[in-house]
């Protein structure tokens, strides 16, 4: 598994983080790649996956690896409990709330797991995810069903905005390579 150095050591901090994150953000920042701009893209500037819109105060375009991580496991992994979860559905949400606003990333999991679809992660769902949170088989069977609701709303994005379109393959093959990560990293934490 390719870490860069910076991961594992931020210059900026003394911090270490989990090794579960250091996994999940490695996997994140080779999807997300370095800066980009594009004018047909909705995600609009991003620098690591870091969008302007969600940080206007940055510079993104300045927006070091290190920043990039700091945002990551403070604003994303910690703030979504992702750490908390079951390593598979703690993966699936991190991925999903970097790529999508984090309530439309709940519902995915909402869905999967037949709960109240508020977008929020309250006591019903955390019972749900954590009833069969030993069984992978289950764990599995969610991990599937939370990847094709996500590949449906990536599906209506493309058709309610045919401008869209031109990313749909780049949408399908980040679902396919979050679900190898999962199972290769995570699930049988293959190095």
């Amino acid at each position: 598994m390719f870490v860069p150095e910076s991961i594992m050591q931020p210059m900026d901090t003394n911090k270490t983080y989990p090794e579960l994150f250091l996994k999940a953000v490695n996997h994140v920042l080779k999807i997300e790649g370095g800066y980009v701009d594009d004018p047909n893209d909705a995600g609009g500037e991003t620098n690591y996956g870091i969008s302007k819109r969600q940080y206007p105060h940055l510079n993104i375009r300045l927006l070091t690896l290190d920043d990039a991580i700091a945002l990551y496991f403070r604003d994303y992994w910690q703030a979504y409990g992702c750490g908390d979860l079951p390593p598979v559905i703690g993966c699936f949400l991190f991925d999903s709330v970097v790529n999508h606003r984090p309530k439309t990333a709940i519902k995915f999991l909402q869905c999967a797991y037949r709960v109240e679809v508020d977008g929020v992660i309250g006591d019903e769902t955390l019972g749900a995810i954590r009833r069969f949170a030993n069984n992978e088989d289950y764990l599995t069977n969610k991990l599937t069903l939370s990847l094709a609701y996500r590949a449906d709303f990536y599906h209506d994005l493309a058709v309610e905005n045919p401008s869209q379109e031109r990313f749909i393959m780049g949408w399908m093959r980040r679902l396919f390579v979050l679900q190898q990560f999962i199972n290769t990293e995570v699930t049988h934490g293959a190095d």
